[in-house]
């Protein structure tokens, strides 16, 4: 008796397994790449540097280049952080020499002057308080933070 098989039944598959296995892993790997943000994440580092009467003054000290419109900023206070405000760039954030903001620019948070402090939009600091900020770009993730004293 003779066989003209040249593979055995178990080896073939097993190849057959093996490929549908790496089919499926290459078909896999490429949709959960192409399904991530579709926003640009900054890195930059923002510190604040003044407070003035009409709300406070922030500087890039380095990092790269965003626009106003592509952030957000959550603002609170260190002595009670169960009260925050969330904001988006634009009209609450105004770049010094416009919306593009490079290393070394400066742009402003406005507020407005209240009775012994400042309020931001429904969230009011008093005088002495520490106003904390975070910084997140449009994909929600946070780049930057840091507080000031009112």
């Amino acid at each position: 008796m003779r066989k003209d098989d040249a593979i055995s039944p178990v080896v073939g598959v097993m190849i057959m397994l093996t490929l549908t296995i790496v089919l499926f892993g290459v078909v896999a790997l490429v949709a959960t790449s192409s399904a991530g943000d579709t926003g640009e994440t900054i890195t930059a580092e923002i510190t604040a540097v003044n407070v003035t009467g009409s709300g406070i003054i922030f500087e890039h000290i380095s990092g790269e280049q965003f626009n106003l419109t592509d952030i957000r900023i959550v603002l609170s206070t260190r002595e009670d952080s169960t009260k925050s405000i969330s904001l988006w760039g634009e009209p609450h954030l105004k770049g010094v020499s416009g919306e593009n903001i490079g290393p070394g620019d400066r742009f402003t948070l406005d507020g407005v002057p209240d009775t012994g402090g400042m309020k931001f939009d429904s969230l009011i600091v008093q005088n002495g308080d520490h106003l904390t900020y975070r910084f997140y770009d449009s994909t929600d993730r946070p780049f930057s933070s840091g507080e000031i004293r009112i």
